[in-house]
């Protein structure tokens, strides 16, 4: 028995490796199953399917991506489970899953309110930018922020020393990245190289910032 454990692959893994393997595909899975509620939903608002044959097949991938991320979660957590934890790791995987579950409701309610313009294609909801009603988004708006704010205080409160300074270095590169982004698109922008700097825009630098963030805070936590 001991022997078929260690010949699992995730077993094989060494903590570091296990641990950022588990925090990347909780965020993975979140994203996917988000858009999978919100792009159903809005196939049953619409009460037809989509007339595009390639919208079957990102469906189909999403909900192979969200299998092969349930079963890669699933062996990485039992061979957590198989290790003996400190009091501190069992925190810290606590904390994740706590955030997790925080974030989950508000990507679905995120994913359902965008049911999307295009009534051909519900896998446009994806990307919707349409309006919602101003109760809805005052109410989403401020769960948003609540969340966050709980979600900061719980996760700072559970790191020890070394992932918080991952974290603050991280985010530090982070507003480094934003400080260059910024000015330099407005300038490129003046001397049309690239499109003006909309809302649209903006989002997707700050996209960038935030995964730049995510990849100093791994390579100073993991090293």
């Amino acid at each position: 028995m001991d022997g078929q454990a260690q010949g699992n692959w995730a077993d094989r893994l060494n903590p570091t490796a296990r641990t950022a393997s588990i925090v990347i595909a909780l965020i993975a899975a979140l994203l996917v199953f988000g858009a999978i509620v919100g792009v159903t939903v809005a196939v049953f608002e619409h009460g037809k399917l989509p007339n595009k044959p390639l919208a079957y097949v990102v469906f189909a991938g999403m909900l192979g991506l969200a299998a092969l991320l349930s079963w890669f979660i699933a062996g990485l957590v039992r061979a957590v489970r198989r290790q003996q934890m400190s009091g501190f790791d069992r925190r810290y995987w606590r904390m994740w899953i706590v955030l997790v579950a925080l974030g989950l409701p508000l990507g679905i309610a995120v994913g359902i309110l965008g049911t999307g313009d295009d009534q051909q294609n519900p896998l446009s909801s994806m990307f919707s930018n349409s309006a919602i009603s101003p109760l809805v988004a005052g109410l989403l708006g401020a769960a948003f922020v609540l969340l966050m704010v709980l979600a900061a205080v719980y996760y700072h409160r559970t790191i020890d020393d070394h992932e918080e300074r991952a974290y603050l270095w991280g985010s530090t590169i982070a507003f480094y990245f934003l400080a260059l982004a910024f000015p330099l698109h407005w300038l490129l922008a003046r001397g049309d190289i690239v499109p003006v700097l909309t809302i649209g825009v903006a989002l997707l630098l700050i996209l960038l910032s935030c995964i730049v963030q995510a990849i100093a805070w791994a390579l100073l936590k993991f090293r």
